[in-house]
């Protein structure tokens, strides 16, 4: 629902980690749930007539895992 309602301009971070083990752990699992909604997505995309790039995936994936946050922080 996140990123139906926010899109891909979001840093998926997990704020109820409470040391660095539950971080590394947490960002493990968040990579697989982050695939498969991605899935989803995109399967969707395509069902409705898209034609999807291969540029346009590499493009989500590269800001959801780092990228959104190294413009954030003008990197």
């Amino acid at each position: 629902e996140r990123i139906e309602l926010l899109g891909l301009s979001v840093i998926p971070q997990h704020s109820d980690a409470r040391i660095l083990d539950q971080l590394v752990y947490k960002w493990k699992h968040s990579k697989a749930i982050i695939a498969d909604v991605l899935t989803d997505k995109y399967s969707d995309l395509l069902d409705s007539g898209w034609r999807l790039e291969r540029e346009e995936i590499e493009r989500d994936v590269a800001g959801l895992l780092g990228g959104n946050f190294d413009r954030f922080i003008g990197a």
